[in-house]
């Protein structure tokens, strides 16, 4: 059984004052980056129309809607910003693949009559919007939700789903949503070492209902956090979930912005937060310092040791510069350098790659590890092996996880590790 569906992007375009020549390509591009990093492999996407989008999910006879609820945040912010004055809805209109052509095909004045009159629908398909805040709240009330990614769904040609909508106007009634925060999305990424063929820890990362994507630190700029304090103790809080019995067979690495740590003003507050870490633990720690620059300070590089090396049993600094300075650092200063790789073509990524991996010599030397993140994809991978990197992460690694796959043995052709 294969689910087929037509996503369907209503925009209230008279507010975003944005061209309407404009607009649907804004909206196909948000939209397609979202569906590319969430509906991942065996699942499939393609546009059909600026505001539609084919949806396949071999394995499953109806979609999970509640998955898709974040593409609605992250376009109103796209589109609006943070103000209240304009609105995103979804609509999902499943059937067979001939039904939901032609639903993508039909203008939208057509499908906002539809949602009323059926009869407008291609037969034997059905539509559904995204679920409101207001009806989340009234369930809370009432002490009954429903299972989580499951949504009663009515049988019969043509119908449509109100169940989803409890007002007049569907642009309004998705503004509830939001409204309502997401809940904490808790993670982790696998660090894979390429001689063995296994995952060696976890990457901690843990991201607010409220942002605009997921965020780690081993997916790039994009993915990387806006508050870095707030961040960094979010995730030593969700490592101390992970360490509770029976607790995890690899490493965690948990976030540390190096500015803030060399920071007599924010020390104080890391060391607090660090506290909370169990002492016997310590040998499953790891430190992961990011945007450390380039040639950081000896006197930085000593306070930040100092610190962390009572909590961590390693340290690894993470660096957007493939040309970072390791031939001044102590012999064994840290356990190891991670190069970021940046962002642009494959071209320009590679050439950063090339010129990181020239160094590996002077990391023997200084017996500290070289590693690289944010790998995207099959071609990077097969270079970082041309290169002898040993330690790599990224989505062409692993995506982002709810259980750790530390202690892992992994084929590298069975990569990545998808979402769980």
């Amino acid at each position: 059984m294969t689910a087929v569906a037509c996503l369907r992007v209503a925009v209230e375009a008279d507010r975003t004052g944005i061209p309407a020549a404009t607009l649907g390509p804004l909206v196909a591009k948000f939209a397609s980056a979202y569906l590319e990093s969430r509906w991942l492999w065996p699942r499939k996407f393609a546009p059909l129309t600026h505001y539609s989008f084919l949806l396949t999910d071999p394995g499953s006879d109806e979609m999970n809607v509640e998955e898709l609820a974040r593409l609605s945040d992250e376009l109103q912010i796209k589109l609006f910003g943070e103000a209240e004055d304009g609105e995103v809805g979804l609509l999902l209109f499943e059937g067979p693949p001939e039904a939901v052509t032609a639903f993508a095909a039909l203008d939208a004045a057509t499908v906002a009559r539809a949602m009323t009159d059926p009869s407008l629908l291609p037969p034997g398909g059905r539509l559904s919007r995204i679920e409101t805040a207001e009806q989340t709240a009234a369930r809370t009330a009432k002490e009954a939700p429903p299972p989580p990614s499951k949504v009663s769904r009515p049988s019969g040609p043509g119908w449509v789903e109100q169940h989803v909508m409890i007002g007049q106007d569907p642009m309004a009634d998705a503004a509830a949503l939001l409204k309502q925060a997401l809940p904490q999305l808790v993670g982790l990424q696998g660090i894979y070492f390429t001689p063995r063929g296994l995952f060696v820890g976890d990457v901690v990362s843990s991201t607010p209902g409220t942002a605009r994507t997921h965020l780690t630190l081993v997916e790039g700029a994009d993915h990387m956090p806006r508050e870095p304090e707030a961040f960094d103790r979010d995730c030593v809080e969700a490592a101390l979930g992970y360490l509770e019995p029976p607790g995890v067979t690899g490493m965690l690495y948990l976030p540390i912005c190096y500015s803030n740590i060399i920071r007599s003003s924010s020390r104080a507050d890391y060391e607090t937060m660090l506290q909370t870490l169990p002492s016997d633990l310590r040998p499953q720690l790891a430190a992961a310092v990011y945007d450390v620059p380039r040639d950081p300070a000896f006197t930085a590089l000593r306070q930040l040791r100092t610190t962390l090396e009572r909590y961590f049993i390693k340290i690894d600094l993470r660096t957007p510069d493939p040309g970072f300075e390791v031939e001044k650092l102590p012999h064994e200063a840290v356990t190891s350098v991670t190069l970021v790789l940046p962002e642009g073509d494959t071209r320009t990524r590679l050439v950063a790659l090339r010129r990181f991996a020239e160094r590996l010599t002077l990391f023997k030397q200084k017996r500290i590890w070289a590693a690289v993140t944010n790998v995207r994809s099959r071609t990077e991978l097969d270079a970082c092996i041309g290169f002898s990197i040993p330690f790599v992460t990224g989505p062409a690694i692993c995506r982002l996880q709810t259980e750790p796959v530390g202690g892992r043995m992994q084929d590298i052709r069975a990569l990545p590790v998808l979402a769980a």
